[in-house]
């Protein structure tokens, strides 16, 4: 019970204590009557009033010091409830600052696109990593019809026509055309699923066979989805694969970490992709990212639009 409920209980009890003993007091009884006359009569001799009227006496003293220490105690606490109304309500502590928002993600900076108009495509590339370090790419191979690009595996399927590298890491950044692979083939292009694109991409480029002659992808995608974008459907995907010992990465066994996107027109596959050591993917993310969005299929120039596996025996117009 608080301090306010205790002083209020106290102080109805005084006020019934005090009642009480002012109805008892004005009462006329027969016990006191007598006592005040024996009283008077022999005041010296004690011994001579009767026990009943000692024992009311002494219930009469005992009350009065009661309602005495009753009213001492409501005086005592009467201060301390005034005390407790007016007093201020206790300061709560100030909630602690909230941490700073982390600064705003750095843009990487990209390439001038570049644009091939006899394949039409057009992509742009990272010039520097998030960290700002600039990376110096060089183009190695750069092939304007499919017939003429080099294969990227034995049954000259896929065939690399656009290729970037950078000798810190290596980097590598490369864009291939190639039919649809056979696991696709026999399937509407409606109905395909993005992981099975990413995947039958990577098997049709990959090198090791199984006994039954099926190329085997050591990639494992991690993640793969399909957006249209102007009406032609680009398959995002990043996944990891086994690479080869380097000057950064001596151990026998590497790992390189890509992202790459597909492209369908007509019966061929454009993919680009952009692919560093496990190492360095941190800084290269968003870069590589950016690259790959950037991908697109331009609209065929007829001058200069040659159709892989169909280019004809005239070069494109220089105009």
């Amino acid at each position: 019970m608080s301090a306010s409920c205790a002083a209020v209980c106290s102080a109805t009890m005084i006020k019934s204590r005090v009642a009480s003993s002012k109805s008892a007091a004005s009462r006329p009884t027969g016990g006191r009557c007598a006592v005040a006359a024996r009283a008077s009569s022999n005041r010296g001799d004690l011994r001579s009033s009767s026990p009943a009227d000692e024992a009311e006496a002494v219930r009469g003293r005992r009350a009065v010091l009661v309602d005495s220490a009753a009213l001492l105690a409501a005086a005592a606490a009467f201060p301390a409830i005034a005390d407790d109304e007016t007093a201020p309500a206790p300061e709560t502590a100030p909630a602690p600052p909230a941490p700073p928002a982390p600064p705003p993600k750095r843009a990487v900076a990209m390439s001038a696109p570049v644009s091939q108009p006899v394949m039409a495509y057009q992509f742009s590339y990272p010039s520097e990593t998030s960290n700002g370090d600039a990376i110096k790419w060089a183009t190695s191979r750069v092939r304007e019809t499919y017939s003429s690009a080099e294969p990227m595996s034995p049954d000259a399927r896929q065939r690399i026509v656009y290729e970037l590298i950078s000798f810190k890491g290596p980097l590598t950044g490369t864009v291939t055309v190639g039919p649809a692979p056979p696991k696709l083939a026999k399937v509407d292009p409606k109905d395909w699923k993005p992981r099975q694109v990413a995947e039958g991409v990577l098997a049709d480029r990959a090198t090791g066979r199984i006994a039954t002659g099926q190329k085997v992808s050591l990639a494992e995608v991690e993640s793969a989805k399909k957006e249209s974008i102007d009406g032609t459907d680009y398959v995002y995907y990043e996944y990891i694969s086994q690479g080869s010992p380097n000057l950064q990465e001596r151990e026998a066994t590497t790992f390189r970490h890509s992202l790459g996107v597909t492209a369908i027109r007509g019966d061929y596959l454009y993919t680009c992709t952009f692919s560093s050591p496990e190492s360095f993917w941190d800084i290269n993310a968003d870069g590589f990212e950016s690259a790959v969005r950037s991908f697109r299929l331009t609209p065929p120039n007829k001058k200069k639009y040659r159709e892989p596996g169909n280019e004809g025996l005239l070069p494109p117009l220089p105009f």
